[in-house]
């Protein structure tokens, strides 16, 4: 019987927790999202995504902050399968609080105004 293969160290696993951070906000950056969303045009909720097709970075902002992974058929014949993250309420808060140094103006503008509305609201 064979010892499973050792997953390969990568630059990324060699990094601090802040770097990590670093790291997962400047892809964020370019291609996550967040926001209120609805169910049932009744209850608000607080959802932060990234969807691209790079499955191993993805899998970094799973494992670092939890949430739900899967795959998105592609939607149109010329274009690829994506790879989404997705984390809804206290833990997109939690982790929006833990990236928000590192993001852009407009993104930090943005968070603010969603916390407003959600103190708000409930």
């Amino acid at each position: 019987m064979s010892e499973p293969t050792p997953k390969k160290s990568s630059l990324y696993d060699k990094l601090s927790e802040k770097n990590k951070i670093i790291f997962l906000a400047g892809v964020f950056e370019g291609e996550g999202s967040f926001g209120l969303w609805s169910k049932w045009k009744t209850k608000k909720y607080f959802a932060c995504s990234v969807e691209m097709t790079d499955k191993d970075v993805v899998q970094l902002f799973y494992d670092y902050f939890g949430g739900c992974m899967y795959l998105c058929k592609r939607r149109k014949e010329h274009h690829k399968d994506t790879w989404r993250w997705r984390i809804n309420g206290k833990g997109a808060l939690n982790t929006l609080e833990k990236m928000i140094d590192y993001l852009c103006n407009r993104r930090k503008e943005k968070f603010a105004n969603v916390v407003q509305c959600l103190k708000i609201s409930s």
